[in-house]
């Protein structure tokens, strides 16, 4: 297959080459170069989507014959490094926003139905509800402190709400709460 997408994509590659056909012939290597280097299958395909669309810009702008397979894994490798730097500044943001947060004692008489709703949800959503009402976090704040796009920020915070209010309306059933 190498020896095909080289003969497609070298220098002597016909002008009529497709994106199409630049993907089936080098899509599976790039998939296998990312994952082989971050080990977990989603992120390396929407590394490897990312690859191949600045392939599709590079077809778009006539410079299609620019792209080779060596090109292909050098913008792989690029954004799978950007991918770690991006980890790398959330998990900077947690720390210190974990860092600065005050811990805060519930009362003696709190009920204990609301920590295991907030229990419940992934990670992501705990984050936005945390910073969004304990630590009174704007939208935009939010947005930055877990690296999103403001309308990602609002998405997030609104499916929080909906699963919080779920898992503790479940709470409340399973302590046999009627109509809390």
């Amino acid at each position: 297959m190498i020896d095909r997408a080289h003969n497609l994509i070298g220098a002597e590659r016909p002008d009529t080459l497709s994106l199409a056909e630049l993907f089936t012939a080098e899509g599976s290597a790039v998939f296998g170069f990312l994952l082989a280097r971050c080990g977990n299958r989603a992120t390396a395909q929407d590394l490897m989507t990312e690859t191949f669309m600045q392939a599709g810009d590079r077809f778009r702008q006539g410079r299609g014959n620019e792209v080779t397979p060596a090109w292909l894994r050098t913008v792989a490798r690029r954004r799978l490094i950007d991918h770690w730097r991006r980890e790398a500044r959330s998990q900077r943001r947690f720390a210190r926003l974990r860092a600065e947060r005050q811990p805060v004692a519930p009362p003696p008489d709190a009920d204990d139905s609301v920590d295991r709703a907030l229990a419940s949800l992934s990670s992501r959503q705990r984050a936005v509800l945390t910073l969004r009402y304990l630590d009174d976090y704007s939208i935009t704040e939010v947005a930055e402190a877990l690296d999103l796009s403001y309308k990602a920020a609002e998405s997030l915070l609104a499916r929080a709400k909906r699963s919080f209010a779920d898992a503790y309306r479940r709470e409340m059933h399973e302590e046999g709460v009627a109509d809390a």
